[in-house]
């Protein structure tokens, strides 16, 4: 009898995850698997990682290319000093991933407008002409929204060199570029956090700032 109805359990866990298979939008499932970013997770359930729903033909928007080739991140090989207001959530979600060129790390914290600094080495101030955000792998609530950047010479008194509202990401890992009208060139530069997309926590997987190749 006991094996009977494990059988049984089993039987009906795996109908369970054949019927939420069978509620997935309609569309090419290489798109859905693009969009989704992880499939299945335990239990059967899906985790959803894109934040639209797929268009009436059953494809998913997709986010507009964007071409960095011309710039170079200033930050690169560059030991600069990075800070927050707000510590990361735990040890592994701490504000240096932000500039680490890794995708799979992020800085997630407990605030939702955060401000976070980038200081260049003394006597450093590339002459900044972009910059660009990635999203971050879950949670689009937390994703920045609104925000002004900063240039500060002494890390006291600061300019604004640029500001965004009402952004929004449509996936995880997105890419955004934010092109300046002017060049600018301080050894400070502050990222200001005026609101995210309504969740309790703030987060990015990488800041970029670019200079031209």
């Amino acid at each position: 009898m006991y094996k009977y109805m494990t059988l049984l359990l089993g039987v009906a866990f795996l109908a369970g995850c054949c019927c939420t298979e069978s509620t997935l939008p309609i569309g090419n499932k290489s798109s859905y698997k693009t969009a989704m970013g992880t499939e299945y997770v335990s239990a059967g359930l899906i985790e959803k990682t894109w934040k639209t729903d797929p268009k009436v033909d059953g494809t998913w928007p997709m986010p507009k290319p964007v071409d960095t080739s011309m710039y170079k991140d200033a930050t690169d090989g560059v030991k600069g000093v990075v800070t927050a207001s707000t510590a990361g959530s735990n040890a592994k979600e701490e504000v240096g991933n932000l500039f680490d060129n890794n995708q799979n790390t992020k800085y997630c914290t407990p605030n939702a407008t955060p401000w976070i600094q980038y200081q260049f080495p003394a006597g450093v101030k590339p002459a900044i002409v972009a910059y660009a955000f990635r999203t971050a792998n879950d949670a689009a609530e937390r994703d920045p929204k609104e925000w002004v950047l900063q240039g500060s010479n002494d890390g006291k008194a600061w300019t604004d060199i640029d500001a965004q509202k009402g952004v929004e990401f449509l996936s995880r890992f997105e890419v955004q570029l934010f092109k300046l009208k002017v060049a600018v060139s301080y050894q400070y530069y502050r990222l200001v956090v005026k609101a995210n997309h309504g969740g309790e926590h703030f987060q990015l997987s990488e800041i970029e700032l670019f200079v031209n190749k």
